[in-house]
């Protein structure tokens, strides 16, 4: 009998052993993404030692097959984000159900937009004072072939966020006028009452839809983060950072103050909670902006971990994160800062503080309507600097190596988009903030399949 009982014992103990071993089989997704994006990296440095695009099997065959891979993900991301978009906010919209707390809320949002891309601004304009990244640098290179486009004014910008078609908005994905349209829809739809909740259930319905075709689509960036990398360092290697070094060191560190002093003192001392506790959990969509470049590929991530993790609303988080995908761009902000400073001491140009004060506005409403795709930086500084009567050479000596700064501009947009909602739920009173007692809170929706 004491053999067959401790018999039972075993079998029960290899039965819990099989249960729990599909758990040691998954690893979370940042993690994965973390050693997918090392991984890249190292294969790229590889491929680069061995010739790069100069080696016909490298630039014939393998190259291509990393760039689909790389390019699958992004076109499955920008797939989604439209839909994604326009359900999720007019479903937020119809979810706080009051007109006078969607005005409250989208007051303080488009306050707080202004106001944190503002500071971010001063931040790179203060740093490219003190550390001068473009003195001692020579510029050789031909720009003569650099469309210019004129920037539009105050109103025009304000007038473009209003759609002429609203069915084409969607088509071209063009975020801000969809934005504008989805809220409208939102506020006809709670004006409408009961007789509008026929669409409002079907509307939701599709916002949940919409997630579900988020979930299957987070599986595969590990794998179009790889692609990436590899494509981006087989190509330029290490050397891109030689003549352009200071510029980097200047735009990383002032990411780097934007992300780890002002959104901390954001979080300590308006979202009331602890800053650390907040990166251990907003750590994932921040690693997807930074080896993407590109918030579109955060964004469905962003609104799955505010609400699960941050102690968000759905609601706010709902209406922030989309608005902010397009409308919040800190880290962009930065680097138009930056390069203003950097093509004038390229050229031994000195900028009043009356210009630069004039700079900081330009590049606070410039962010505004940036597409949340990667190079856009780079185009729009093209404009700002002509505006400002300044050579664009700096442009064309920063292209080669804009990659490598957009991963910080990309990232410090997305985790901005998070301290924003944070902040936003806090003034709202509605933050959970239960969610940083527990360090583990929510990272059981975080884990994949290895």
């Amino acid at each position: 009998m004491e053999v067959i009982k401790k018999n039972q014992e075993v079998t029960a103990e290899q039965k819990n052993g099989n249960r729990k071993n599909p758990k040691r089989k998954k690893m979370k997704l940042h993690i994965k993404i973390f050693v997918f994006l090392f991984a890249g990296i190292v294969f790229g440095y590889v491929l680069n030692a061995m010739g790069g695009t100069e080696n016909p099997a490298i630039n014939g065959y393998i190259l291509p097959f990393l760039q689909f891979i790389g390019d699958m993900f992004l076109k499955l991301i920008k797939m989604i984000v439209v839909p994604l978009v326009f359900f999720c906010i007019i479903d937020a919209a119809l979810s706080l159900g009051d007109i006078k707390k969607l005005r409250s809320i989208g007051v303080k949002t488009v306050v707080w937009f202004l106001g944190s891309s503002a500071i971010a601004a001063t931040i790179g304009l203060v740093l490219a004072n003190l550390i001068q990244p473009g003195l001692g640098v020579t510029f050789s290179g031909d720009v003569s072939t650099v469309e210019v486009k004129e920037l539009p004014g105050v109103y025009q910008t304000i007038l473009d966020l209003i759609p002429n078609n609203p069915f084409a908005a969607l088509t071209n994905g063009d975020m801000m006028p969809i934005i504008v349209f989805s809220l409208f829809l939102g506020f006809a739809l709670i004006g409408l009452g009961e007789h509008g909740k026929p669409l409002a259930n079907i509307i939701s319905l599709c916002s949940e839809v919409m997630f579900k075709i988020v979930n299957s689509i987070l599986a595969i960036i590990p794998y179009g983060v790889f692609g990436l990398m590899s494509v981006a360092m087989a190509k330029y290697g290490v050397a891109i950072f030689g003549p352009v070094l200071k510029f980097i060191a200047t735009d990383y560190l002032a990411n780097v103050i934007m992300v780890v002093i002002v959104y901390s003192v954001f979080l300590r001392f308006i979202g009331k909670v602890s800053p650390i506790m907040f990166w251990k959990k907003a750590f994932e969509p921040w690693m997807i902006a930074f080896s993407t470049c590109t918030s579109s590929a955060a964004l469905p991530v962003s609104m799955k971990v505010a609400p699960k993790r941050l102690g968000v609303p759905k609601d706010i988080a709902s209406f922030v994160l989309p608005l902010g995908a397009t409308a919040n761009m800190n880290g962009t902000c930065i680097y138009f800062g930056i390069i203003v400073l950097f093509a004038s001491q390229l050229y031994g140009i000195n900028l009043s503080i009356e210009q630069q004060i004039m700079l900081v506005l330009q590049a606070t409403f410039l962010s505004v309507g940036c597409a949340a795709t990667p190079q856009i930086g780079l185009v729009i500084s093209i404009t700002l600097l002509t505006q400002m009567g300044l050579p664009l050479e700096a442009t064309a000596l920063v292209a080669g190596i804009y990659r490598i700064i957009d991963q910080a501009h990309t990232s410090t947009n997305s985790s901005g988009d998070l301290v924003a909602s944070v902040c936003i739920a806090s003034m709202e009173n509605e933050l959970d903030r239960s969610m940083y007692n527990d360090p583990n809170a929510g990272r059981e929706e975080q884990a994949v399949s290895a």
